[in-house]
């Protein structure tokens, strides 16, 4: 009996002190990592950044940032007279829409990178040239553009300096920061860099959380995307991307190239690695809201992100916002 429970005890000691040197392991495993990206960080900064970067204040306590999923719809209907009374942040093709000009946003941004690789003859994209026109033919109110750094000299950023003066340009450093919080986080809040962003709601929500606003409202955030995923009989991956100024039996399942002669797709691997950086983007976000302290709630009627908050809308914002569906 007694040899019995020495073994017992013995192994106990064996699995607790395996327990502890994988911890520890572990600890050392994520310093080390975390130093390096620190590092590669650092180095990206200094070769990609732009210091004394400044972001307006706000102009209202609240904001309200419209992304261009088809909840917005909803939104634009049912909640019109909250949006108006808040800041509003419209993103990428929202120029392209009626409510542009109804509206009238002040803050405007644009993250697609192809919007400053393209020129006068590039064809295939008519959603982009007809965002530029819209832009300074349609603008006539103060109105701030947010662009990437890298912007600075394209094209589309040329017609715009030249061609409408009531538009801002304030370009933002969109370089990726990773590694100690402490240190991601002293980055952020220098708006010398940003966390990775997927999609322009994430760098949206980013910028106006170092804008300092009161609360931060979001709407037309569907992140559905996975809903409209398909493969083909040759294996090609297909998405079909619908916005809330589309009309869904207008659009067609496209192919999604990963190469530049549109040769391949991606695979389905890698689309859904895609959608899991999203996601993680949202819940890095989110913990950077609350080191802020700066309250992001996600009023999309329909929304798969489950990082944020959710509310729904009953008042205008002059009076109490609605109730939260966290509970």
């Amino acid at each position: 009996m007694t040899k019995v429970t020495n073994f017992a005890e013995e192994r106990h000691h064996f699995g607790a002190s395996v327990l502890m040197l994988e911890t520890t392991f572990n600890a050392v495993s994520a310093f080390f990592s975390n130093l390096l990206a620190s590092v590669l960080s650092l180095a990206k900064v200094l070769l990609r950044s732009r210091w004394g970067v400044r972001l307006p204040a706000p102009e209202k306590t609240r904001c309200s940032i419209l992304g261009n999923g088809p909840s917005l719809n909803d939104s634009l209907t049912n909640h019109l007279d909250f949006l108006l009374e808040t800041e509003l942040v419209v993103v990428n093709g929202f120029a392209l829409t009626d409510y542009f000009t109804r509206l009238r946003p002040t803050n405007y941004i644009i993250a697609d990178p192809n919007c400053f690789t393209f020129n006068a003859s590039t064809s295939g994209r008519e959603d982009l040239h007809q965002i530029l026109k819209s832009l300074i033919e349609l603008v006539d109110w103060p109105m701030r553009l947010y662009v990437p750094n890298f912007a600075k000299g394209s094209y589309f950023i040329q017609k715009i300096q030249a061609e409408n003066r009531r538009i801002e340009l304030i370009f933002f450093n969109s370089t990726p920061i990773r590694g100690f919080r402490w240190f991601r986080y002293w980055l952020y809040s220098a708006n010398i860099g940003m966390l990775q962003a997927q999609t322009v709601v994430i760098t949206a929500l980013f910028l106006m959380i170092n804008r300092k606003f009161e609360q931060i409202f979001l709407f037309g955030a569907d992140t559905s995307w996975h809903e409209q995923i398909r493969v083909d009989e040759g294996n090609q991956l297909l998405i079909k991307q619908i916005h809330f100024y589309d009309k869904p039996k207008d659009v067609a399942f496209a192919p999604v190239y990963s190469d530049a002669h549109r040769t391949r797709t991606f695979s389905m691997a890698s689309q859904f690695l895609s959608l899991h950086k999203t996601f993680l983007g949202y819940e890095i976000l989110r913990e950077y809201a609350d080191f802020r302290k700066i309250p992001v709630l996600n009023a999309s009627s329909k929304s798969y992100i489950d990082a944020l908050e959710r509310v729904v809308i009953r008042q205008p914002a002059s009076q109490s916002v609605g109730e939260s569906t966290n509970t």
